[in-house]
């Protein structure tokens, strides 16, 4: 069965329902320019009320490398997620005290650039501005593609809802899958039965 991240965690409300509700994961943002944003003062106060197993995940994108280092020591976060154009030396900096994720936007030439990366896992997710034309979800052709990675972990992102979750899951059978904005009430607000029926249905899918 595949591990869920929920992400995108805003009050501890939802931390600690979502803890709860059997998710294996956590994501906070520390990227300013989302409505899902977190200062790291309010994300302790979360992360000193959660469950100890649940894992811890910083969001960052193009982040001054001080300023997340600083971030991850001072929650000590289990986890780093780097979603902007981080370089392989960048995450390199990372590896020695936290798992690294490496976030790709499938296209032109993502695959000759994963091998440069030694991180913990791959994420695969929709650019932004791709979603504001209308692509919500990975397209099909590439998701033969992300299947055949074997190298690393395959962490599923972009579009995930529990309508959905089960069809991409059968089709790469990855190690995670990564959902923010398809279990929500409004931006930053997580809805309850949405977070629960997700994290049933992909669960419940086996994917040895």
């Amino acid at each position: 069965m595949p591990k869920v991240k929920i992400c995108g965690i805003t009050n501890i409300e939802d931390g600690i329902f979502c803890s709860h509700a059997g998710a294996d994961a956590l994501g906070f943002i520390f990227w300013r320019k989302t409505p899902r944003h977190i200062s790291p003062r309010a994300a302790k106060n979360i992360i000193d009320n959660l469950d100890p197993f649940i894992c811890k995940v910083g969001v960052f994108v193009n982040e001054d490398r001080k300023r997340v280092w600083d971030i991850a020591s001072f929650l000590n976060l289990d986890v780093l997620q780097f979603h902007g154009k981080e370089s392989p030396s960048y995450c390199n900096h990372f590896r020695s005290k936290f798992n690294v994720i490496k976030t790709f936007f499938p296209g032109k030439g993502y695959l000759s650039s994963l091998s440069s990366y030694k991180v913990s896992a791959y994420l695969f997710d929709i650019k932004w501005k791709e979603k504001k034309k209308g692509e919500k979800t990975l397209a099909k052709k590439f998701l033969k593609e992300i299947k055949g990675i074997k190298e690393k972990r395959i962490i599923l992102s972009g579009g995930l809802n529990p309508s959905n979750v089960v069809y991409f899951i059968k089709r790469v059978k990855p190690y995670a899958v990564d959902v923010a904005r398809g279990v929500e009430a409004l931006p930053g607000k997580k809805d309850k039965e949405l977070v629960k029926l997700f994290i049933k249905r992909a669960k419940a899918f086996d994917t040895e």
